[in-house]
């Protein structure tokens, strides 16, 4: 798959051969396991809150306090992966993603429990930026968006069976979902039996004289990407936090009905993902960002205005398209406009916003819901999609004309 496969004489470099068949399995088994992080336990969260006697905002922490850690922590992983590769740090993620999420068996208090989430985050900063960076590293051109876009929509399938299988498990019991964070010990011996290491050839490419800042400088956009990444995961969270809520208040508490609503989403946002290749073609990323922005602005508003089921579900579904052609658009994007030396950090930081978008959803969104209702949320994110839609046509316009003077 690779553009440099006719380089085969060049030593070191990861992208001189084409990646097995063998090795692009694991890779795409590794990347699910970002979004089971918090939608594995989202039908669950109403249990959860009884059980556990917490507020619902109490609970909503159980689901996203992994993803303040993931943002901590990306940047860190980031510089560590631009020092030592990918591998280590991959395999190492994936063993105490095991350990952290699989605790949610035994732990039966608030706490110890929101604990155990946070050393998960920290297990998904590394996977989640190793697994980006050996996709950036492994692929080029219209290759890494084609991988990009299997990389999101293997992500987002994988995301259809863990909250079924979340929801099914958490009708016998709160605590057996969280039997489903064990996977990250297959694949982390999977991982340590079949991947090489590939951040070789970009660790050697830096001069040493170019900083983060200088990147930043230099590349002014990557600021728009870490600006639609965080927008990106609140509109994902909106749903994942706040829909089973709103569900409930409609009498539908059964978690395998929640779980269903939730595996449309990712349903919707894996099949997009997957023929992202095909839609994006020579089309700029400014048409595909925008298009994603009136989709979400649609839907949910749809979402606060209907008392449809069925409705309910099909803005969930478009809401799923819109972030089946964001999310590979905005890896591929940083992957495209990152120097090799540095796409470790400027990758991670992908991570940073990402997470911080996940933990800000219920910190942010959650004290307004005494004032505005659940529906009141959902209005409040159409709002800032359409917003975010109307500054950046705005802002190319003006570009447009300066360049045009």
């Amino acid at each position: 798959m690779s553009k440099d496969k006719n380089n085969k004489d060049n030593s070191g470099d990861p992208r001189s051969s084409i990646p097995s068949a063998g090795l692009i399995v694991v890779i795409l088994a590794a990347s699910t396991i970002s979004v089971m992080a918090g939608t594995t336990v989202s039908p669950i969260i109403n249990k959860m809150r009884i059980a556990l006697g917490v507020s619902s905002i109490a609970a909503s922490f159980i689901i996203t306090t992994h993803s303040l850690f993931v943002a901590l922590f990306s940047p860190v992983v980031g510089h560590v992966i631009d020092r030592i590769g990918t591998r280590k740090p991959l395999i190492f993620g994936l063993f105490l993603y095991a350990a952290a999420g699989g605790s949610g068996l035994l732990i039966s208090s608030y706490w110890p429990l929101l604990g155990s989430r946070a050393f998960m985050g920290i297990a998904v900063a590394m996977v989640f930026v190793a697994i980006t960076v050996i996709i950036t590293d492994l692929f080029q051109g219209t290759d890494r968006a084609l991988m990009m876009g299997r990389r999101v929509g293997a992500t987002n399938f994988g995301g259809v069976i863990w909250p079924l299988l979340g929801g099914f498990l958490g009708a016998y019991s709160w605590h057996l979902p969280f039997a489903i964070y064990l996977i990250g010990l297959p694949l982390a011996l999977l991982v340590l039996m079949t991947l090489p290491e590939t951040h070789h050839k970009a660790m050697r490419s830096g001069t040493g004289k170019e900083s983060i800042l200088g990147v930043f400088k230099s590349v002014p956009q990557l600021i728009i990407v870490y600006g639609l990444v965080l927008l990106t995961t609140m509109v994902l969270f909106t749903i994942v936090v706040f829909l089973p809520q709103l569900l409930s208040e409609s009498g539908i508490t059964d978690p395998m009905i929640i779980g269903l609503f939730i595996s449309i989403l990712t349903l919707a946002t894996g099949a997009t993902a997957f023929a992202y290749d095909k839609i994006k073609a020579d089309l700029p990323y400014r048409y595909i960002v925008r298009s994603a922005l009136a989709m979400w602005t649609i839907a949910l508003a749809t979402i606060a205005l209907t008392s449809s089921e069925l409705i309910i579900a099909a803005a969930v579904a478009l809401t799923g398209i819109g972030l089946g052609v964001m999310l590979p658009a905005l890896l591929v994007w940083v992957g495209d406009i990152s120097p090799p030396a540095f796409s470790g950090r400027t990758i991670s930081l992908m991570g940073t916003f990402a997470y911080l978008g996940q933990f800000l959803t219920p910190a942010v969104l959650g004290p307004i819901e005494p004032t505005v209702g659940l529906r009141g949320i959902f209005l409040t994110m159409g709002f800032l999609s359409v917003f975010v839609l109307l500054f950046l046509t705005l802002r190319h316009e003006r570009n447009v004309r300066k360049k045009g003077n």
